[in-house]
């Protein structure tokens, strides 16, 4: 590009040079016909310069004077030339305007602008599409005009500048390309190229060019960039690369020359910007991982003798020695004539997010799936414990209650044998009363000091394999795990849940399902729920004990008996059997008591008492009627039966022998009243009341005797 000054100089020059001109050849034929009559006006001034010139030199006779033949001669002769050069003249113009027709019609025609200039910058020749560019309406309406008269001024100064660099021979061919605002206010792009007009001599006589509209390939080009830049962006965002590999004979295909996009190479971990690439960058397949390179070049080797279609997923190592999973999928390319393959041509998909968020969705799923199992287990556990607890509140006695827990505790520990241990009353022992599964291994039978977890109040865990205490009512050999937990209710240990996982086949014991904090905290649920139900059980008892059973004797009392008595007489009415009752009391009692004092009274009663559960069967029913007066109901006894069972209780209470603060109180004897149901009453009112007048009857007849209830005993 020329400096300022440059310009300004190439412009003057361009404004002012009067150097040599091209001719217009519409002006030619015109130059020729004027040379042609100049010569013929030479010729006859010649001629009759010649006559008077020989006239001067050899003076004529006085009888001779200017050869009129000759001076007429001489016009003809010039006419005869001027006339045949003006034919010659007139056919050379119609030679010329017809190759100028022609010419104008072939540059007309043409799709370009084409033009020259003379040295003085002015337009000597322009076709119509020229024209056009320049918004005039033909080429006659630029021929003879500069830049500077149709151009802003600011393109005739460029347009002067490079009109200088040829015609001072700074450039030989100038070709560039120039954006132009039209008459629409839209962008138009053209490329011009411009050479120099050289003379017959050599010389520069002007510039011709040729400029031609590339608007629509521009707008092509840039619609193309775009597009190009587009689908760059959407592979980038998609992560999808394309390749183009030349499948060459005898070359493995890692090894064969591949072409690739940018976002291949930066999938591959390489800046596709960078001026030179490791070979091994531009084959993907040279960066499998081994160990997936085998199968895939079987599945290639496969795909490029069929011809088909192919879909592959395998690991490349990057650049940073990273591996990324990727998918490869394409085509094969194959020669049209030959039908042999030549190309292998497909698309890299990184699917490395993919993948990892594939395994986080199996990691989920997996972690959902046991997550699943484990609600599933939980509410398998909370309705086996549910179960557990309806049994336990349905159960009437300690006994019922054991049965009930191993049975429920076996399907929530399927992998354990364990055994339920009760402390007893003296709390000095502690007792298995149930065991699930194969026998424990273990004492059945031990002081509470030797289990920790009764020690500690708390779970004890044991391991083998760990630092913890091992309770020693367990078989130290056998047990290489255990767990203890304690039952408690109402601040109190009422017992302790033991178990030791299954032992299987020629091992001491097996590994759980479970992990050990499940086991614990099943373990510790299942036993809070435990002792709190035999807490709640045991006390129940109590109560029951305390409303049936006399505080003094541990008798049953009076309205026990009266509820077992009329149980018994219902049975012994749809078994047509009968019912024995026997009234008991203490002769002479208030002697005893005013003599000996009424605590000593209270450990006669239950020395009486103590004896008459010993003596009895389990089925009868003694109780403590009131006073010194006790009850006894035999079922299935006949009037025979009970008065030989009443004439032995009566001989061995007479030998009892009564203790009180150290010292022996004597002996006691007894008077006793029995009655018969149904033969003396239907009623437990009208048994209870016969037995009674039999023992009044007793007492009459003096004391220490038994008298059976008749129709005409004493009221």
């Amino acid at each position: 590009m020329l400096s300022r000054a440059e310009q300004d100089s190439a412009v003057r020059a361009h404004k002012g040079s009067k150097a040599e001109t091209i001719v217009p050849p519409s002006n030619r034929w015109r130059e020729t016909a004027l040379s042609l009559a100049a010569t013929g006006v030479f010729a006859f001034a010649a001629t009759s310069l010649f006559e008077l010139l020989k006239f001067r030199i050899e003076p004529l006779p006085p009888h001779q004077s200017f050869d009129p033949f000759t001076i007429a001669f001489g016009a003809l002769l010039a006419t005869g030339l001027t006339l045949f050069g003006r034919s010659k003249v007139l056919e050379r113009a119609r030679v010329i305007e017809q190759e100028r027709d022609l010419l104008r019609i072939v540059t007309d025609g043409l799709p370009a602008g084409i033009f020259a200039k003379d040295l003085d910058g002015r337009y000597v020749m322009a076709n119509r599409k020229f024209a056009e560019y320049k918004g005039a309406r033909s080429g006659a309406d630029i021929v003879g005009k500069t830049a500077f008269e149709f151009m802003p001024e600011e393109e005739a100064v460029t347009v002067a500048s490079e009109d200088f660099d040829i015609k001072s021979g700074k450039s030989s061919v100038l070709e560039f390309e120039r954006s132009t605002i039209g008459p629409r206010g839209n962008i138009k792009w053209d490329r011009t190229t411009r050479v120099p007009l050289m003379s017959a001599s050599g010389k520069v006589v002007g510039v011709a060019g040729i400029q031609r509209d590339i608007t629509r390939s521009k707008r092509l080009e840039q619609r193309l960039r775009e597009q190009e830049a587009r689908l760059l962006a959407a592979q980038q965002i998609a992560q999808l690369g394309s390749f183009e590999v030349d499948i060459i004979e005898g070359v493995d295909l890692e090894r064969c020359p591949m072409r690739c996009s940018s976002e291949l190479l930066r999938i591959a971990g390489f800046d596709p910007h960078q001026a030179e690439l490791p070979r091994s960058s531009t084959n993907i397949f040279h960066l499998v991982v081994p160990e997936d390179w085998n199968g895939i070049k079987e599945t290639l080797a496969a795909t490029i003798h069929d011809s088909k279609p192919y879909v592959l997923e395998f690991r490349i190592i990057c650049r940073n020695g990273s591996q990324r999973s990727v998918q490869c999928a394409g085509d094969v390319a194959c020669d049209p004539q030959s039908g042999r393959p030549t190309k292998l041509q497909g698309t890299v998909h990184d699917v490395t997010d993919r993948k990892r968020a594939e395994a986080q969705v199996e990691a989920a799923n997996e972690n959902l799936g046991k997550h699943v199992r484990e609600l599933q287990e939980r509410s398998k556990e909370l309705q086996l414990l549910s179960e557990m607890g309806g049994l336990l509140q349905s159960c009437n006695a300690m006994d019922e209650a054991y049965v009930a827990i191993a049975g429920s505790v076996e399907p929530l520990f399927p992998n354990w044998v364990g055994a339920l241990y009760i402390i007893s009353a003296s709390r000095n022992v502690v007792e298995a009363v149930t065991q699930w599964g194969p026998p424990v291994w273990g004492e059945r039978v031990f002081a509470p000091s030797e289990c920790w977890a009764l020690r500690r109040g708390r779970l004890n865990w044991f391991n083998v394999k760990e630092n913890t205490m091992r309770c020693h009512h367990a078989d130290a050999p056998q047990v290489t795990e255990s767990l203890c937990v304690p039952l408690m209710a109402h601040g109190e240990a009422l017992g302790v849940l033991h178990l030791q996982p299954k032992r299987a086949v020629g091992q001491r014991s097996s590994t759980p399902e479970h992990t050990a904090e499940d086991d614990r905290r099943l373990a510790v649920v299942l036993a809070e729920q435990i002792g709190l139900a035999l807490g709640n059980l045991k006390l129940r008892e109590t109560l029951r004990n305390q409303s049936i059973r006399d505080p003094l004797t541990g008798l049953f009392n009076r309205r026990y008996m009266e509820e077992s008595l009329e149980r018994e007489m219902s049975r012994a009415t749809r078994d047509k059997g009968s019912v024995a009752i026997i009234m008991l009391d203490i002769d002479h009692f208030k002697e005893f008591n005013d003599t000996f004092g009424h605590q000593a009274g209270d450990a006669a009663l239950r020395s009486l008492g103590d004896f008459l559960k010993k003596t009895t069967r389990g089925q009868d029913i003694i109780c403590r009627y009131g006073g010194e007066e006790f009850a006894l109901v035999f079922g299935g006894s006949s009037v025979e039966g009970a008065l030989e069972r009443a004439e032995a209780l009566r001989e061995r209470i007479k030998h009892l022998e009564i203790q009180y603060a150290g010292q022996l109180l004597g002996t006691i004897t007894v008077s006793m009243g029995i009655a018969l149901f149904p033969d003396h009453g239907l009623t437990v009112a009208e048994v209870l009341r016969g037995a009674d007048q039999a023992l009044y009857c007793a007492k009459r007849e003096g004391r220490d005797q038994i008298c059976v209830w008749t129709a005409g005993s004493p009221a």
